[in-house]
């Protein structure tokens, strides 16, 4: 009866083990009595590399095992929630594992029922339940997660398949529920409001989401769509996700800014993007300063020498003289030409200030990086420490995202190479743009982005085939580039004039500022020279000479 016994047990063993995705095993004994599955480890895991833990203690089994894992577990009829908690604990991150448990005592269904309910809440989905009396009814109880909890009894015959034990059920959710909530962060996901007062949701993440829920025959039960104005932020997110109050959230993060300790809590990543800044383009040079540029003190400092020594060789230096009076009147010709071709050139299309291109050229400037205290402890530690005076530091997000839609331009801001796209975009619809995206100041360059999901969530795995399948097929750039329209129906771009039109103006007094401080200068000479001169005859004429 012992061999019958082992028999079956070692057929079950051997199916479930001969996958090849599975690269290891893992025995859960705690209890002191021993079952039937451990007669199995040695003769039906066809040599797969076994870890054998016979006590209640967790071990961290991430921390040296990968994905492909099968768990054998025996547990007593007594004390097995402390025991499967344990268990639980130790599959930290592989609770998608392949799970086998024998429970030690006759078959008992209530207690069936509450071991794969306590399984479910655990996120392991892949769980078989056998009793002692298997041999004798070669029943295994396993359970459907979706719409709803069921448990499903199912015998074990010659003909059974590992797919038939464990059949992927995140194939097809089967109308179930994907709770999400979205973090209202524009236009990544956007709240909208029709003319009927309808509240919907826009944006790239939430496409992306509905598809993947429509792909699993699945639907969005979003938990805070009536959300104030107020954008959720990063630990927020987290907070709900490590909760169970959302299965996978309409949010997007960066995983490698910061601290490390929490990117389990993100899906596998979904996009990249760099980390820089949007600031103000530099202005245009005023008509004084184009003035001084097209004869700059250097030259007009070469042309008065050369003025100079032209006065002294004309009264001693008397041959060639008509040459030199045309010599001169051609310098005096090239000289006014270039000025004036110069000058046409800088009023048509006036230079523009150097740009900054670092953070110490930030400082020199009058312009300051307004960020919120979340993303300015997130930059490097020297940066934000050596060029502190650099930033500006905002009380709200609002207020943040209320100046940037607003392209004010008394500051610059921080901002993903995804979202600039918005604001280049709204830029084209005015004569010039007002701001320009600086890859000269990136915090980060080409970080990855990943959706907020409990650490152990099932949908891990999915999502990961999924937005795989989305970027061969260029949906996820389509979706991105439908960003700016969302943004348009939702009413949150305004299709003003971004920034000043030009306008001709003639010149004014100020515009000739540097020109009469020249000529006033040059006067002052002239008079000193000649007060001087005065002052040396006055002399001469009082001492009799």
């Amino acid at each position: 009866m012992s061999t019958a016994v082992n028999s079956v047990h070692s057929k079950l063993v051997s199916l479930i083990s001969r996958g090849q995705e599975l690269t290891s095993i893992f025995f859960y004994a705690p209890a002191k009595e021993k079952c039937h599955l451990e007669d199995t480890i040695s003769s039906a895991t066809w040599g797969l590399p076994l870890v054998i833990w016979r006590t209640d203690r967790t071990v961290i089994l991430n921390g040296f095992i990968g994905e492909g894992l099968l768990v054998l577990a025996c547990l007593p009829g007594f004390h097995w929630r402390a025991l499967l908690g344990s268990l639980a604990r130790s599959l930290k991150y592989l609770r998608q594992a392949r799970i086998l448990i024998e429970l030690m005592q006759d078959r008992d269904e209530f207690l069936v029922s509450e071991v794969l309910q306590f399984c479910l809440s655990q996120d392991m989905i892949n769980v078989n339940a056998i009793f002692d009396d298997f041999p004798e009814t070669e029943n295994l109880s396993s359970f459907e997660a979706y719409p709803s909890f069921e448990v499903v009894n199912q015998t074990f015959t010659p003909d059974t398949q590992v797919s038939d034990l464990y059949p992927n059920k995140m194939l097809n959710l089967r109308g179930g529920v994907i709770r999400t909530m979205p973090d209202y962060s524009e236009p990544n996901t956007i709240l909208y409001q029709d003319k009927e007062g309808n509240k919907e949701i826009l944006g790239y993440l939430w496409d992306l989401l509905e598809a993947y829920a429509h792909k699993h025959n699945a639907q969005l039960q979003v938990v805070n769509k009536y959300a104030d104005d107020r954008p959720l932020n990063f630990i927020e997110l987290l907070d709900a996700a490590q909760s169970g109050i959302i299965d996978v959230g309409a949010s997007i993060q960066p995983m490698s800014m910061g601290s490390l300790s929490r990117m389990h809590e993100m899906s596998y990543p979904v996009n990249q993007a760099s980390w820089c800044t949007m600031l103000p383009v530099e202005r245009q040079l005023h008509v004084s300063e184009l003035l001084t540029r097209v004869i700059p003190y250097p030259t007009l400092a070469l042309l008065l020498l050369l003025w100079i020594f032209y006065e002294v060789l004309r009264g001693r230096w008397r041959r060639h003289s008509r040459l030199q009076s045309i010599g001169w009147l051609v310098l005096a010709t090239l000289v006014s030409s270039n000025y004036v071709g110069k000058l046409l050139n800088l009023f048509t299309d006036p230079p523009s200030l150097p740009p900054v291109n670092s953070l110490a050229a930030l400082m020199e400037s009058p312009v300051r990086i307004i960020s919120i205290r979340s993303e300015y402890s997130a930059i490097e530690f020297t940066q934000r420490t050596k060029y502190s005076a650099a930033f500006h530091l905002a009380l709200h997000a609002s207020i943040l995202i209320g100046l940037r839609n607003a392209f004010n331009t008394s500051y610059g801001y921080t901002i993903t190479s995804e979202k600039w796209k918005i604001y280049e975009e709204q830029q084209k619809r005015s004569s010039k743009p007002v701001f320009r995206y600086s890859k000269d100041l990136c915090f980060y360059e080409m970080i990855p982005f990943g959706l907020v999901i409990p650490e152990n969530s099932p949908h891990r795995a999915p999502l990961h085939s999924y937005t795989l399948l989305l970027r061969q097929a260029g949906l996820h750039d389509f979706w991105v580039n439908r960003g700016f329209s969302y943004m348009v129906k939702a009413g949150k771009i305004n299709f003003t004039a971004v920034g000043e039109r030009y306008e001709a103006k003639t010149l004014t007094i100020t515009d000739l500022r540097n020109v009469f401080i020249i000529y006033v200068s040059v006067l002052l000479i002239s008079l000193i020279l000649f007060t001087c001169e005065l002052f040396v005859s006055w002399v001469n004429y009082w001492l009799g000479f």
